[in-house]
């Protein structure tokens, strides 16, 4: 691809890093779902962009496409919808994409679309998919091939898992509201005959084992995510607020990357740190308090998901440094036992049982109190990284399974409540949440730790909130 062509179609196709060879990577990956599965399946992109379904709000997103399609095509454009045939002398790979539209284009920008020869050559050029056709005759093709085939199944995929002993499902999203109408169109085929099946455990076993370049890509979300915390810190003596502190990083990460954030950042301050999921994001805070730093940027399809704890000072006092210290050990221990063959279930157990012993011999044993927001365990020290920041199923059921090599999960101990001590003559007392969270690759003999070179030792926090460079 030209510059000018790769330029223009940055915005709709993903190439993953992989150049001209992202053609073969994207066709090996529905080649092993075909290989894997053996039926009939369809999967469906998101039916529309940011900001279309509620026309009050614009949400800007760089990479919105439903992280199923994303893993298979590569396309990021909405009303894509993708049907894989095995076996099928028809040809086994259909992408159905709208007509194209210039007078929308003059207002959204470039989308792959039928009716035009060059944009029909060039999805097929990049997808590798040979066959690109209109949206609209989407359920009259399907119907043409499940009635081709002897197994009346269709695949599809939907997000589901156990909770207890009942099977939960995902009924709120696209992917449910495709398979609903999947399974009408399948009855109506078939006479009642046919059965839509769920191929989820199939397409997560593919997609969550990140290959080369997701390493590669993830490593680049690592270093710009550690720039921009980097210089956050060294400036941090000026900010008196905490939307100060989210707007500097925010904009160092998006100064780097055009693939957007991982998430919005949680900065929380204080007490608000107790709150898991805080994203009030604009209280101001005092210099006797910590700040939790919870942020990261993408670079193409893959995530940085980073945790960071500093006091607004630039120095921990003795009570913060106590409990702060705990965390750290605990999410050394994780990183020590996380290997291919062990669960998340047990590093849970790794992680807790290491902040309760040391919550009770490093401080409870020194004289101090503790109340926490919680009991046992505030949340799982793991969740699955991949095509979405959590990744895998969303009833992690995945938590049970022995790990395999390629996963990428996250390591984030926390602890959070209200602490009260007498150190050296002086007593603290401080409502705070503390969490340290980094992401490492599974391998077989044990984890690489890809985020590694962002700072977290409490030498290298008050070195760079005091003008350093943070080394040694």
């Amino acid at each position: 691809m030209t510059a000018a062509r790769k330029k223009a179609y940055s915005g709709i196709f993903r190439d993953g890093g992989a150049g001209d060879k992202a053609r073969a990577r994207y066709r090996k990956r529905r080649k092993a779902l075909m290989d894997q599965e053996n039926i009939l399946m369809v999967l469906t992109g998101v039916p529309y962009g940011p900001g279309a379904e509620t026309l009050w709000t614009y949400a800007h997103c760089p990479t919105y496409q439903e992280p199923s399609l994303m893993y298979l095509t590569g396309v990021n454009q909405a009303k894509v919808l993708l049907l894989l045939d095995p076996g099928s002398r028809q040809g086994d790979e259909i992408l159905f994409v709208e007509k194209k539209n210039p007078a929308m284009e003059f207002w959204d920008g470039l989308r792959f679309g039928v009716g035009d020869p060059k944009s029909v050559a060039e999805a097929k050029r990049v997808t590798g998919i040979r066959e690109v056709r209109d949206i609209e005759d989407f359920e009259t093709v399907l119907a043409q091939r499940l009635k081709a085939r002897k197994d009346k199944k269709v695949g599809a995929f939907w997000l589901e898992g156990r909770v207890g002993k009942k099977t939960k499902k995902v009924t709120t999203d696209h992917n449910w509201k495709f398979k609903k109408s999947i399974e009408k169109l399948v009855r109506k085929t078939c006479k009642g005959r046919g059965e839509v099946v769920n191929i989820m455990e199939s397409h997560f076993d593919l997609r969550l084992p990140l290959d080369h370049y997701d390493v590669d890509n993830t490593r680049k979300a690592q270093q710009i995510t550690g720039e921009a915390f980097r210089e956050t810190l060294a400036c941090f003596q000026t900010f008196s607020n905490e939307c100060q502190v989210e707007g500097y990083i925010e904009g160092r990460m998006k100064y780097r990357s055009p693939y957007g954030l991982s998430f919005p950042s949680i900065i929380a301050s204080g007490k608000n740190a107790t709150v898991l999921h805080y994203m009030k994001n604009d209280d101001p805070f005092s210099k006797k308090e910590l700040v939790l730093l919870d942020f990261g940027v993408r670079w193409m399809t893959m995530h940085a998901d980073i945790s960071r704890t500093v006091p607004a000072s630039g120095r921990f006092n003795p009570m913060q440094k106590v409990l702060y210290e705990i965390v750290l050990g605990a999410q050394l221990a994780v990183q020590k036992k996380a290997r291919a063959g062990v669960t998340i279930q047990e590093l849970n157990e790794v992680c807790w049982g290491h902040v309760n012993r040391e919550l009770e011999a490093q401080f409870h044993a020194r004289g101090g109190k503790s109340k926490l927001d919680y009991s046992g365990r505030p949340h799982g020290v793991s969740h699955l990284i991949g095509e979405q920041e959590h990744d895998g199923d969303p009833f992690r059921n995945y938590a049970s399974q022995p790990m395999k090599p390629g996963w990428l999960i996250s390591n984030e101990p926390g602890l959070y409540g209200r602490f009260q001590i007498q150190l050296n003559g002086k007593r603290y007392d401080e409502e705070l949440g503390i969490r340290l969270e980094d992401n490492l690759l599974i391998t077989e003999k044990g984890c690489r730790n890809l985020s590694s070179g962002i700072p977290k030792t409490v030498a290298e926090i008050e070195v760079l909130m005091q003008g350093g460079n943070g080394a040694g």
